[in-house]
């Protein structure tokens, strides 16, 4: 089966392109609303975003960053506005950028820049102490600019870089589409973050292809709490938003008083958010005080979302479009969008293809399952990403025949929509049973008393392993154990009804959003170990 071919429109673009063609068409239509690095909050038409970025190359080219160094770019929201100019300028010069994740501990940045070989690194002023201690671990780091911060805190300031150049009109080189556009690091199963490896060509259909899954057209304005770090931030609100012509809204934090009425200011009409987003919407949502009556679609993405919550929403907000995506980095985020028009019969499905892309269900030796079998979800696309970096075992294991082996289980039905049962890694085996934490989630997740529900496996001595659940429950609304199992009672076969509880104010996440599984099992095996219990 051949690979999709591309259209006209999106063969041969770089991401500069991008905005350069919107800044050709309509100068001062909004590109990006942000906040800076002095605290205000910016708005930059397309026009003076290009030409922003187009002086801030001609600074970094007089210190020294040229066309193949790869540059680490350490921002968070806080300086979106710096975030989005670096951004294009590293692209403009032809250079590699490297988002790091300002989460990172020390050890997990050094290991990013060595293993990424950067030359160069942007920094948030607030990071840059800690990165300077860093510096003597960091071999091959020549060059340092720091965003923010009074003059003389730092040996080179962002501001100045900036203020001491002027925009030549034009950037210094033609960008090939297949120059590397940037290298994305992603935590997995391996003991240390992935680089997966993406290009410009790769990047714009990406960006084609989730403008196309949002429907986002050049009277839409596009916000998120995304990080720019992330390829959500990146490849789900920034780079679709410039392909599509939208005016993209890039929220400092997650903080959901401040995100309403940033809603509610700039008129927002879509938002993509993770599944908890949309939980703590319902909760801080007030129609009295709020008036979000401009949105016409929301979206979920990055881990799955309870049918429970869809339902909420769905009466909450019964003038906005739910739509689901489904995705992950090494797929550029290319995947499923369940669309609001498929119907509720298949309210737990997560869509079908966007376009350019192709899914199919995997056995362990790779050939295709029938419809309605469970098994490896396999995606091709031209956004796929190239490689994993510097990691050609990794690279090989994960990409077959220009099929990305996402590591998730699902299953599709007879009309090709996709059902993701879990992550191969949350799946749990209880004895001999296959159990997906799913399932029993959205089974705890029915219970009103139940704000939010997240299982692993543990260890068990006869059994293999067993189930461990974790909840937060509605203040106000105590439950327990007793209560929660027989609840699951007629939802769940009786080996699927987890036996181990804690309960906890709240859940361990990443920078999306997403329950840190990982962490969770840490503490359900300590909160296990010396316990008689069968």
């Amino acid at each position: 089966m051949a690979a999709l071919a591309l259209p006209a429109a999106v063969a041969g673009r770089s991401i500069i392109d991008l905005v350069a063609a919107q800044a050709a068409r309509r100068p001062h239509a909004p590109a990006l609303t942000a906040r800076a690095a002095d605290g205000s909050e910016q708005r930059l038409g397309y026009g003076e975003l290009l030409s922003r970025a187009r002086r801030l190359a001609a600074g970094l080219a007089g210190q020294g960053i040229a066309a193949g160094d790869h540059v680490g770019l350490m921002v968070n929201n806080e300086a979106g506005i710096e975030a989005a100019v670096t951004m294009l300028a590293l692209h403009g010069l032809g250079a590699v950028m490297v988002p790091v994740n300002t989460r990172f501990a020390a050890d997990e940045i050094v290991y990013v820049l060595n293993k990424a070989r950067c030359s160069g690194l942007v920094v948030m002023d607030g990071f840059w102490p800690l990165v300077e201690t860093l510096r003597p671990r960091l071999a091959g780091l020549r060059q340092v600019i720091v965003i923010g911060g009074a003059p003389g805190t730092a040996p080179v300031r962002w501001q100045d870089v900036f203020d001491a150049a002027s925009d030549p009109g034009a950037f210094p080189c033609a960008v090939s589409p297949d120059a590397v556009s940037e290298i994305l690091f992603t935590s997995g199963t391996t003991a240390h973050p992935k680089g997966a490896v993406m290009t410009h060509a790769r990047s714009v259909a990406s960006a084609y292809g989730f403008a196309e899954a949002m429907s986002l057209g050049d009277d839409d304005v596009y916000q998120s709490f995304f990080p720019f770090f992330t390829t959500a931030g990146l490849h789900c609100l920034l780079l679709p938003s410039w392909w599509a012509g939208a005016h993209a809204v890039l929220d400092p934090a997650f903080d959901l008083p401040e995100i309403i009425a940033r809603m509610q200011r700039e008129r927002a009409t879509k938002y993509i958010g993770a599944p908890a987003f949309y939980i703590f919407l319902l909760d801080a949502f007030d129609p009295a005080r709020h008036d979000l009556s401009a949105v016409r679609l929301f979206d979920y993405g990055g881990a799955s979302m309870s049918v429970e919550v869809i339902r909420r929403l769905a009466q909450v907000f019964p003038h906005v479009e739910l739509r689901q995506t489904y995705g992950m980095t090494e797929s550029g985020p290319a995947g499923t969008v369940m669309r609001g028009d498929h119907g509720p019969a298949r309210i737990a499905s997560v869509g079908r293809p966007w376009p350019l892309t192709e899914v199919r269900i995997v056995g362990e030796d790779g050939a295709p399952l029938p419809t309605g079998a469970a098994g490896e979800i396999a995606i091709r696309a031209p956004s796929v990403m190239r490689e994993y970096f510097d990691e050609p075992e990794l690279t090989a294991k994960t990409l077959r025949d220009g099929w990305l082996m996402t590591g998730d289980i699902g299953y599709l039905d007879a009309d090709g929509f996709l059902f993701h049962v879990d992550r191969k890694k949350d799946m749990i085996i209880r004895g001999g049973h296959n159990i997906g934490s799913l399932e029993v989630e959205e089974a705890l997740f029915a219970h009103p008393a139940v704000v939010e529900a997240a299982v692993v496996a543990v260890p068990h001595a006869k059994l293999g392993e067993d189930i461990h659940a974790f909840v937060v429950a509605r203040p106000g609304q105590p439950v327990d154990a007793a209560a929660l199992q027989a609840f699951c009672r007629d939802k769940l076969a009786d080996y699927k009804i987890p036996r181990r509880f804690t309960f906890t104010d709240t859940l361990p996440r990443g920078p999306m959003g997403k329950v840190l599984k990982a962490d969770l099992r840490r503490q359900a095996i300590q909160s296990i170990q010396g316990s008689s219990a069968p």
